[in-house]
């Protein structure tokens, strides 16, 4: 599938200080694309970029889509108006205020009880929401959001994670940074990595969980033989502390019990352990770092 942003080579420098050093990355059309990194990574920097709010020094930017919008750092509302007076504005630009009713973009992110409340006195989410509803004027098929969730209670996050959903099964793509590591890995179908200005990965969803397996971790009253069992069952496991062993295979905790059993082995305690996307992206800028 063509992707529907494909960004080669880019570089940026503020004076001496490499930001973006030769980025290249191509974004999926269809997909929910998480770019994560530290603060200072270059993350708002590429994302300038690609809607060409900055320049970059060298490198090329390909958007393939006819309309894309984008909400980097703040929105850009007025304040002194309210909802449905933002989305006649936004119509006007795009010459649709004949043909479309501002009540139905409102409708579509659940504004449309906010009547004549002036948006200065709107809580941060219901700003993110109606920035939202007037980034969708004109039907994008790619919109590129810097930080969206920043500030937002979690009824706000809940409300504006199923608002992009819906809109990535209209078929929009996204494009999403974000310090809620958390909340990306709900959403997000690919992920972009990127530490000291450069990509260090760039993975599906799925390419993530298959690098990113959790494991099984038992407490036994017999280490000695747990070993024995797992040496010749060929089952790969790391030592822990105080008989705490950790196993990483396909078994299942019962399968495991019960193999520990028959060779007299007692399991005293058990766990499940995940592994978040915010710990695989510290051990992929540490690796990355050293």
């Amino acid at each position: 599938m063509n992707p529907i942003v494909s960004i080669e080579n880019i570089y940026k420098k503020f004076g001496k200080n490499d930001v973006l050093n030769g980025v290249t990355i191509n974004i999926p059309k269809g997909s929910i694309c998480g770019l994560v990194g530290p603060n200072g990574a270059g993350k708002t920097t590429l994302l300038r970029i690609i809607t060409s709010l900055q320049k970059a020094d060298s490198g090329q930017v390909n958007i393939n889509s006819c309309v894309f919008s984008a909400l980097i750092e703040e929105p850009a509302l007025f304040y002194e108006l309210n909802a449905s007076q933002n989305i006649t504005q936004q119509l006007i630009l795009y010459g649709l205020e004949d043909e479309c009713n501002p009540k139905d973009f409102l409708e579509y992110v659940g504004l449309e009880d906010t009547k004549n409340k002036k948006v200065k006195h709107f809580s941060l989410g219901m700003k993110q929401k109606l920035a939202i509803a007037m980034m969708v004027v004109g039907n994008p098929d790619l919109i590129i959001l810097d930080e969206p969730m920043n500030g937002l209670d979690p009824q706000g996050i809940i409300s504006l994670r199923n608002l992009i959903l819906r809109l990535n099964k209209e078929g929009v793509t996204f494009l999403i940074s974000s310090h809620l590591l958390y909340e990306l890995e709900k959403i997000a179908t690919d992920f972009i990595f990127i530490n000291n200005g450069e990509i260090i990965s760039q993975m599906t969803s799925e390419e993530f969980s298959n690098a990113n397996k959790g494991y099984v971790q038992l407490e036994v009253n017999d280490t000695d033989t747990f070993k024995k069992a797992m040496n010749e069952l060929k089952i790969p496991y790391v030592e822990a502390e105080n008989s705490k062993m950790n196993i990483f295979s396909n078994y299942t905790i019962t399968d495991l019990i019960i193999k520990l059993n028959s060779y007299g082995c007692i399991v005293t305690k058990c766990f499940n352990v995940e592994n978040s996307l915010e710990e695989f992206f510290i051990r992929l800028v540490d690796d990355n770092d050293k």
